[in-house]
């Protein structure tokens, strides 16, 4: 639902409450502590009282949305704009668009990433193994532009920091790293993320900060239906065994990218989805929060087809609590 139908469809704050009354409890309001439907009628609070058990509760109380202090008419402008971002929102543009504190944003965003957990089933037919890097790109040095007194200077520059400051501390913030020990891809510093799609179907991604066989062995055991699944990666080492529990082909980027049709080219798509919204949208993912951020682009992707990301977000945001743990 996009923001100008939620606006139109929403006008109130009670039309808003009203649509999460329906989604929680369909047409027989129940007690969310006691589960009675011996309940009083609405109030001017948007609040009810249970005559079985006395307590007085809001629809979103024991949800996902317990003790929110935000208007549902915001949440519902926010779970549209979210899902109508297919790179991501930022918590500063979710600031200005709901007219709330950076931090009050920030926490929505995060909130909502949670509502976007769902088992994604086991995969099956082509699918289709990659490992990426988030983090900074190091800017490939334009060495051409430079006459010899000025590639002199810099040569001297670096012999200089290098010598002021002693790489061979170990501290935790290095002031000056060496353009040689600057790495891309395998190797570097940044932090890998696995991910395992099915052709035309759904993706599964999640953070490893190891990439070892067994990581790679169980995330597969895991999510792939091994006996109806043909399992297509790259050269790296860590692939080499899977053979032995599926049927495994590897692509040498080496020599070429594609064959008639053996390639990795989906998951790298998706990798595409990914770094493009936290380069463009987020800027910087801390290693804290990266999997919840990886959770909303799985979430995008699995449901890119379905237009009804917005209610799925309601519906699930109407879950108790006990049940999204």
């Amino acid at each position: 639902m996009n923001l100008i139908e939620v606006t139109e469809k929403f006008p109130d704050e009670l039309t808003a409450t009203k649509f999460f009354e329906k989604a929680r409890w369909k047409e027989t309001k129940k007690c969310a502590y006691c589960g009675s439907d011996s309940v009083s009628s609405r109030k001017s609070d948007y609040r009810f009282t249970c005559f079985n058990c006395n307590k007085s509760f809001s629809v979103t109380v024991n949800t996902m949305l317990h003790r929110t202090r935000i208007p549902l008419r915001t949440w519902l402008i926010a779970f549209s704009l979210v899902t109508d971002a297919k790179k991501g929102i930022s918590a500063k543009q979710l600031e200005r668009n709901l007219d709330v504190s950076y931090k009050t944003a920030w926490r929505m965003g995060m909130k909502m990433r949670k509502l976007m957990r769902e088992p994604a089933g086991k995969l099956d037919d082509v699918v289709e193994m990659d490992e990426t890097y988030v983090g900074g790109k190091p800017r490939r040095g334009g060495l051409s532009t430079l006459t010899k007194a000025e590639k002199a200077y810099y040569d001297r520059t670096v012999e200089r920091l290098d010598k002021r400051f002693d790489i061979s501390e170990g501290k935790e913030k290095k002031k000056w790293i060496p353009a040689h020990l600057v790495k891309r891809g395998r190797g570097t510093r940044k932090v890998p993320v696995v991910g395992i799609v099915e052709r035309d179907g759904n993706v599964v991604a999640k953070v490893m900060e190891k990439l070892t066989h067994d990581n790679l062995k169980a995330m597969v055991q895991k999510n792939v239906e091994e006996e109806d699944a043909v399992l297509i990666t790259d050269k790296y080492s860590g692939y080499n065994r899977l053979s032995r529990i599926i049927d495994h082909i590897k692509v040498d980027h080496e020599k070429m990218y594609s064959y008639r049709g053996i390639n990795t080219n989906t998951i790298e798509s998706f990798w595409a989805i990914i770094k493009r919204g936290i380069i463009g949208q987020y800027h910087k993912v801390s290693l804290r929060y990266l999997p919840e951020y990886i959770t909303e682009f799985v979430f995008k992707y699995n449901n890119r087809n379905d237009d009804d990301m917005f209610k799925t977000l309601v519906l699930n945001s109407m879950q108790t609590q006990r049940a999204r743990a």
